[in-house]
């Protein structure tokens, strides 16, 4: 790679961007327990398999009665037994009959409805008096009333939450079919790179001018605390040589679906991330990106539906590429269509501008919760080797090119921790 080359490459278009990325496919299925399921991605619509409830259903702690037989109250009944949950009632109710039932059980054979508890005297050991007559069905869910045999729980391309796991399995559904979840393999580039084994290894590497290898490692960390439908198989680092990355590349498509490098995007004539990916002949290249931070961002699609994503070594051009560009690749090739939600505010701007008229921006801003008002206060310095500015912040403002964000106005803030109440 000549040392002048990059600077000469004219950013594309974040639009560009996502036309590169609906071109991908979905990856595969498979079916899983439902209890397994949790943060997977449906790749069909959940059908209810049978009537919920298949036969009517206790909803409150009584008798269960025929409502014929206590039209006029008090009434006298003969008690026959009782129904609990967990079991399929063997007593039929006949006229002037009833059977105590604890909410959640099936109402037994001959009965249309139940008499809260508080509304009956107990008076021997086989009689009880009614003192609340109730009409048909009051105080039960009929069969059916919770979902109907046929009818679509979640649809496809649902992301599925912990919450929607016992939802799931009291409508009757034991499996579900999800997409496999996507594979990335991450490399590090820079001969400059050492990984920290032990605590001293981290100031031994600053005195020695060397640098301790984090921002491979922070992709992993943000797929496995952000992105439950993908998983990181494998991260190495390679010195910056083109055979190396070349080979690192290539085994890491062998592996995975999607291959993210780290650094090696600079105009130095040792930059030869670029270069190797070219090499590779995709059939639609995206290099560097109109935003700030993570210009010098590229996408490379293959034409087996592999992707190889080029991104800065700097932890913060990363950053803003992992929430503009990665995450919607993943998305795409997870099959996303209902995602998890995501922490965002809207807050006011307290003082100052954000944004710029020729570029999209990120911005690692601070935000302040005052009663039910988010602000946004002080705003660091915005250099992308300032590393350590990720520790005063707690928010990222993304603005469109030519979206300017003056004092007073409103903007979407991603919550990066939670914001201090004043």
């Amino acid at each position: 790679m000549k040392p002048h080359e990059y600077k000469f490459v004219i950013p594309h278009e974040l639009e560009e961007l996502t036309n590169a990325v609906n071109t991908l496919s979905t990856v595969n299925e498979e079916p899983v327990p439902v209890w397994d399921s949790m943060g997977r991605v449906l790749s069909r619509d959940i059908i209810v398999p049978i009537d919920i409830p298949p036969r009517p259903k206790v909803a409150y702690d009584g008798y269960a009665v025929r409502s014929q037989d206590i039209t006029k109250v008090p009434t006298k009944l003969r008690f026959v037994g009782s129904v609990s949950i967990g079991e399929v009632p063997s007593i039929k109710v006949g006229p002037m009959e009833t059977t105590y039932v604890t909410t959640g059980a099936y109402l037994p054979d001959g009965t249309d409805a139940v008499v809260p508890e508080e509304f009956v005297d107990v008076v021997g050991n086989n009689e009880v008096i009614i003192n609340k007559a109730v009409k048909p069905w009051e105080n039960v869910d009929p069969a059916g009333s919770f979902a109907r045999k046929g009818e679509v729980a979640l649809r496809e391309g649902t992301v599925i939450m912990p919450w929607d796991i016992p939802a799931l399995l009291e409508l009757g559904i034991g499996e579900v079919w999800v997409r496999r979840k996507v594979r990335i393999y991450v490399i590090a580039t820079g001969s400059e790179l050492v990984e920290a084994r032990e605590p001293g290894d981290v100031i031994n590497a600053i005195v020695n001018g060397k640098v301790i290898e984090s921002t491979a490692s922070m992709i992993k960390d943000y797929v496995n605390m952000y992105v439950p439908y993908a998983e990181v198989i494998g991260k190495t680092i390679v010195p910056d040589n083109p055979d190396a990355i070349r080979s690192a590349i290539l085994h890491g498509l062998d592996q995975a679906d999607i291959v993210i490098t780290t650094g090696g995007t600079g105009p130095s004539g040792i930059d030869y991330v670029y270069e190797v990916t070219q090499s590779l002949k995709p059939r639609a290249y995206i290099r560097g990106l109109r935003m700030r931070p993570g210009k010098p961002t590229g996408l490379a699609v293959l034409s087996n539906n592999k992707v190889i994503i080029n991104l800065s070594g700097h932890p913060i051009s990363t950053l803003n590429a992992l929430t503009v560009v990665v995450n919607d690749v993943i998305k795409r090739m997870a099959g996303v269509k209902i995602g998890m939600p995501e922490p965002r505010v809207t807050a006011k701007l307290a003082k100052g501008s954000l944004g710029d008229e020729e570029i999209a921006r990120q911005y690692r801003v601070r935000v302040r919760r005052v009663g039910n008002e988010y602000l946004i206060g002080n705003i660091p310095r915005q250099g992308s080797s300032l590393t350590h500015t990720l520790l005063m912040i707690n928010g990222l403002v993304f603005t469109r090119r030519g979206q300017i964000i003056r004092e007073g106005d409103y903007v979407e803030v991603l919550l990066l921790r939670e914001p201090p109440r004043e």
